[in-house]
């Protein structure tokens, strides 16, 4: 079970850093393949937008960066309570 929670986990900070990386490349949200990565990270992105609203901030986004980190701490924590 914990093996599968880390797989899911590894695969969200990836599609995390394919998002990022899509949205360098490719401004439309809604044009392939960025619109898949946009469907899937956006709900993920939205309670964090709620606290630190990019246009607040003069339109720099960091939620994939906290998102990235939560994920993160959550994969550290797993991985330490199963040693």
């Amino acid at each position: 079970m914990a093996g599968l929670i880390l797989l899911i986990l590894r695969g969200l900070q990836i599609l995390i850093f394919v998002d990022v990386i899509l949205s360098w490349v490719i401004r439309d949200e809604s044009q392939f393949p960025r619109n898949i990565t946009r469907q899937i990270t956006q709900p993920l992105y939205a309670p964090i937008h709620k606290i630190l609203n990019p246009q607040a901030m003069g339109g720099l986004d960091i939620s994939p960066i906290i998102l990235f980190m939560i994920l993160r701490g959550m994969e550290t924590m797993l991985v330490g309570g199963l040693r």
